[in-house]
């Protein structure tokens, strides 16, 4: 382990951003917990990358955001209000972002879709991972569980963002979405450089002791 990756878990209120990552570092969420409204907490944990590495990550659990009031952007020129966007600081410094929405909720999605856009604008130009969670928090309707998760793959392909299906009551669940994040976030060095630049040196000396002779 090296770096600490910094990683901004975010989405509308009462979606359940908190209890997933209870869950995947501590495994003490079951359906008689409860938890406060956040206002800005922070989890460091050692996760496993897909090589069978552990790196080290930092999550900001943020505070919940509200939802606009006209659904699905409109305008990307739409002004939003302070509690319908993330804080100007977490776009300075997050390397990665876990959008949360729930799949009983479509209009958690909106969020997620208004988010994007202002991460988009406001990142200032440099390179962040992102994937969306859809985090099934109750009971089941069938039907708006459906349509939202097929909406929500069909924009994350248009957007080309992974999509998980989680529950925060599943701990297993939770593992894949995180484990891409961390390895996304720990990519494998390059180690060709170094090589390369030796046998160029080599390539050099035996030229020269070619001129000479």
């Amino acid at each position: 382990m090296g770096k600490t990756s910094k990683v901004v878990v975010c989405g509308m209120k009462g979606v359940g951003k908190t209890a997933v990552l209870e869950q995947l570092i501590y495994g003490n969420v079951n359906l008689k917990s409860s938890f406060y409204p956040t206002i800005e907490d922070i989890y460091v944990a050692n996760i496993e990358t897909d090589r069978g590495t552990k790196e080290r990550v930092c999550f900001y659990d943020t505070a919940g955001l509200e939802p606009p009031l006209t659904g699905p952007p409109q305008s990307p020129t739409m002004q939003l209000t302070a509690n319908q966007v993330l804080q100007r600081h977490y776009l300075g410094f997050a390397e990665g972002f876990v959008m949360v929405y729930d799949t009983t909720q479509p209009e958690s999605l909106d969020v997620l879709m208004y988010l994007k856009k202002d991460i988009d604008r406001n990142k200032d130009k440099k390179e962040v991972v992102m994937l969306v969670i859809g985090n099934r928090t109750g009971p089941d309707d069938i039907n708006s569980l459906e349509n939202t998760c097929s909406k929500a793959a069909n924009w994350c392909a248009r957007e080309k963002i992974r999509h998980f299906e989680v529950s925060a009551m599943d701990r297993p669940s939770l593992y894949e979405p995180f484990i891409f994040m961390t390895t996304k976030l720990n990519p494998v060095q390059n180690k060709t450089t170094f090589p390369q630049l030796s046998t160029l040196s080599k390539l050099t000396q035996k030229n020269n002791r070619n001129d000479a002779m």
